[in-house]
């Protein structure tokens, strides 16, 4: 193969957006960081005051949308009456609210290491702090529903608690932003699910609108900083990040079933249909595509490292895209837009 030839195909493999200086890049950040600030002034919420906590934590409603619960549609499922698959998703929602803070905690200390080195003056470092306050929040908000539910504290699977140890002692504050990303972008869709079905639970209703109103923000923080920061970094890290990224992200789809939940149910071969179940995986994999498309973008999801992306789950089925997803899409390119706004 000539140099010339080597050298068109690599022209057409690269991404075709035009190149930002890193002032540009900078001016980028700096200006969305100052809307969403400016957004949050003028709404935020505090979880005491705006959830109402009189309300039981019950088995009166679903707490999650039928078709989101993990186990939806296996044989386990199917043998399951009402009445227990209620139970089943208040201890799923639980499980999920746990897995919140978790998350949330490996958010707030990956971006308050960044912090540490910031100049105060920075736009983006006075939105970080905002941010980590909104994180404070709701995982207060998901330690006040764990408590009254009636479920056991559930922790995370202690391999994963290990390796959300390892990802904060190895990970670079971009690299780490795509992990975190990931956990945004699957609950985005799922509290959205919890908010707009009609019949659930209340508090479980209002705390998803909650956190869907303030995630919107951080999504759209986040979204903007990897597209201008990654293209910043060294070959080196970049490579690094590359590689690593899938695993982040499939620890983080991982960390969302919990096999504690079926152990206490009592739900013989529970954990095993839920991860290996056809729709919650494509469902997940749908739920991703607007973080893979913007991975693709950035080279970091590319010929190379897609069939590990795809070997491991994280890519959905190339088949024709339907309506809900196009309006799920469409929903979530407004709301970056509105919150950007303000």
């Amino acid at each position: 193969m000539t140099g010339a030839t080597t050298a068109t195909r690599r022209s057409r493999d690269a991404p075709t957006r035009p190149p930002r200086s890193s002032a540009t890049r900078a001016s980028t950040t700096a200006a969305i960081a100052t809307r969403l600030v400016e957004a949050s002034r003028r709404k935020s919420f505090d979880p005491f005051n705006d959830v109402d906590w009189s309300i039981p934590i019950d088995d009166s409603a679903f707490h999650i949308p039928p078709e989101f619960l993990p186990l939806y549609g296996t044989r386990p499922w199917k043998d399951m009456s009402r009445r227990e698959r209620i139970t089943y998703s208040r201890h799923e929602c639980a499980a999920l609210c746990a897995t919140g803070i978790w998350l949330e905690n490996i958010l707030m200390r990956l971006v308050l290491r960044h912090l540490y080195a910031a100049p105060a003056d920075n736009e983006a470092h006075r939105y970080l702090l905002v941010e980590v306050a909104d994180e404070c929040r709701h995982s207060t908000m998901f330690g006040e529903y764990i408590r009254r539910a009636g479920t056991p504290a559930y922790r995370p699977h202690r391999l994963l608690r290990l390796a959300g140890r390892l990802m904060l002692a190895t990970a670079e504050t971009t690299a780490g932003f795509i992990s975190i990303l990931a956990a945004e972008e699957v609950l985005d869709v799922n509290n959205r699910a919890m908010m707009n079905t009609p019949g659930i639970h209340p508090v479980a209703a209002t705390m998803a609108r909650i956190h869907v109103i303030e995630e919107a923000r951080h999504v759209a923080f986040a979204r903007t900083y990897l597209h201008d920061e990654w293209p910043r970094l060294d070959w080196l890290s970049r490579s690094r990040g590359a590689v690593l990224a899938p695993i982040y992200v499939k620890g983080t789809v991982e960390s969302l079933t919990n096999p504690a939940v079926y152990r206490e149910l009592g739900i013989p071969g529970g954990w095993r249909a839920a991860r290996s179940n056809p729709h919650h995986r494509q469902r997940v994999a749908g739920d991703l595509r607007s973080l893979t498309d913007l991975l693709a973008e950035l080279d970091v999801i590319n010929r190379w490292s897609r069939p590990a992306w795809s070997a491991l789950g994280l890519l959905p089925a190339s088949s024709p895209v339907s309506a809900a997803t196009r309006t799920t899409r469409a929903r979530t390119t407004g709301r970056l837009t509105q919150v950007a706004g303000g």
